[in-house]
């Protein structure tokens, strides 16, 4: 496993139990207005997010607009966000908020630490971090505590190559946006790359025997992991911890 050094921007008030804003009434409009209306101040542009033709997959988070809160900006836990409807280009990193008469805005977000997402029932949370030597927004799987999950993607986009050669042909008909995650397990500033495999996420505990025990369960009781395994057992990991 690869032990990398890592910038983690997180607050402790920000986790999936206690968000600062009050994300079930994310219909209402906010009347309050504080430092994140400086979002609407980047690039203006027009965005839709569907694809071209003979193409499948997207390189956004979302196939539409979603709700969206900022909960840390310039370190500092955001008490009150105004609610954006909002989507996350992955291939870029970047995020789009929707405007008026068809228009979007690429803010820069350099000040902002984390934030998330509301589409129908779902909601997923963004947090900035540094890894493998750039800054960028990654998703927080796990609630905040001694060890905090994150999942990177990556967007893999390849073209057509359909070839017919008669009686054989190669290649796919269509361009393809494809994802690649990564996880990262993080404990004191320090992420450890992991793979969804019983021996290297053990592996990933070898110095906390509780925490592997409790991994180890899950596995057996789910026979493996997937992310929402491996981050329920975290969550659980996390839990033991402060309830000693």
């Amino acid at each position: 496993m690869k032990s990398l050094a890592i910038a983690f921007c997180l607050l402790m008030s920000f986790c999936f139990t206690v968000v600062a804003q009050d994300s079930t009434g994310y219909l209402r409009t906010s009347q309050y207005i504080n430092a994140i209306d400086q979002l609407t101040m980047g690039t203006n542009m027009v965005y839709n997010f569907t694809t071209t033709a003979n193409t499948v997959g997207t390189p956004y988070l979302y196939d539409g607009w979603a709700y969206m809160w900022l909960d840390s900006l310039d370190n500092k836990p955001v008490q009150k966000s105004v609610i954006y409807e909002a989507n996350l280009d992955l291939q870029k990193n970047q995020l789009i908020i929707k405007g008026g008469n068809g228009k979007a805005f690429a803010p820069e977000i350099y000040n902002v630490q984390a934030l998330h997402f509301k589409k129908g029932d779902e909601m997923r949370f963004f947090v900035r971090a540094y890894l493998n030597g750039s800054m960028k927004f990654v998703e927080q799987l796990s609630s905040t505590g001694k060890y905090t999950l994150l999942k990177d993607v990556a967007i893999l986009y390849s073209k057509a190559d359909y070839v017919d050669k008669g009686m054989i042909q190669t290649g796919k008909l269509y361009n393809e946006f494809r994802r690649k995650y990564t996880y990262y397990l993080v404990q004191n500033d320090k992420a450890t790359k992991v793979v969804l495999k019983r021996k290297n996420i053990l592996a990933a505990f070898d110095n906390d025997p509780q925490a592997a025990e409790t991994a180890k369960k899950f596995m057996i009781a789910n026979n493996g992991f997937d992310e929402v395994v491996l981050a329920q057992a975290v969550n659980a990991i996390n839990m033991e911890t402060t309830t000693k």
